[in-house]
């Protein structure tokens, strides 16, 4: 089976999130991808099926434990990945099917390897947390109100749902210590938490036991940028670069922009840098 690793939101090999390529889902159930993708034991896998030439890309992204609907590194990498096998030396775009919403993507080839954007489209602000959700959230990440900036938790989407928590200090101490963690996030709206340090424009996010730190987050980020936009911490229509993974070592940058339409947030651009690793025969 081919497969390809590579390393995104990377400047460096052996940098960034890595990630596994997969082909070809259609021969794989649903079982044998989550099996595979737990055998690399990265954050995240991508499983792709090519038609048609490169017309139809149709992929299905499986962490250690479940498949999501959606997850950003995956198609940064994927796209990167895709324009390699094409041969083609100028700027594509492409359009990626996943199990519910098509992501458009950019990419162009670089003295690396690739730069790729992914169009997150217009982002959901889904819901503000009330103090009593606050204080058991902070609680629940070892975060207090002295952490905190002077702005709300909230719950914003791009095709996963984030709470998003604003602090100004702690994102070192930040952590999750309960283990009903994700049902405490399902009472919100959440799939997921990202804890945004809005002074350093810094993030960090983890499985929902606490117990597998992401390096770098794509899908997060997404929210991050409109969370800014919308408090007005980050003016839009320019570059926002978040960091992430310093605290496992691998450091890594995400690249957003904030399209707004009307003084409203019409699309939200997640870009970044991928690295090439190796190619991979799974026997």
């Amino acid at each position: 089976m081919k497969c390809k690793l590579v390393d995104v939101f990377a400047k460096e090999k052996l940098s960034g999130n890595g990630l596994t390529i997969f082909y070809d889902y259609d021969s794989l159930d649903d079982h044998k991808m989550l099996s595979l993708t737990q055998e690399m034991r990265q954050f995240e896998s991508i499983f792709v099926s090519v038609n048609d030439g490169d017309l139809s890309v149709r992929a299905r992204i499986f962490t250690v434990e479940e498949e999501l609907d959606f997850a950003g590194h995956p198609i940064i990498g994927l796209a990167a990945h895709l324009h390699e096998e094409s041969g083609d030396c100028n700027p594509r775009e492409w359009k990626i099917d996943l199990n519910k919403k098509s992501i458009n993507v950019k990419t162009k080839k670089t003295a690396k390897y690739y730069y790729a954007s992914m169009a997150q489209g217009k982002p959901e602000f889904i819901r503000t947390l009330n103090n009593d959700e606050k204080e058991k959230a902070l609680l629940a990440l070892n975060l207090t109100q002295k952490n905190v900036a002077n702005y709300p938790l909230e719950v914003i989407s791009t095709g996963l749902p984030y709470l998003i928590v604003p602090i100004s200090s702690g994102i070192d101490n930040a952590k999750i210590l309960v283990s009903d963690f994700e049902l405490l996030l399902e009472s919100f709206g959440a799939k997921f938490v990202y804890v945004f340090d809005i002074i350093n424009f810094e993030g960090r996010t983890w499985d929902n036991d606490g117990a597998v730190e992401d390096i770098a987050t794509g899908s997060a980020a997404g929210p991050a940028a409109a969370y800014l936009t919308k408090h007005l911490l980050s003016p839009s229509e320019q570059p926002i670069l978040i960091s992430q993974g310093r605290f496992l070592g691998r450091p890594s940058q995400i690249e957003a922009f904030v399209e707004t339409k009307e003084n409203s947030i019409s699309n939200i651009w997640i870009s970044g840098d991928v690295i090439k690793v190796a190619n991979i025969s799974f026997v």
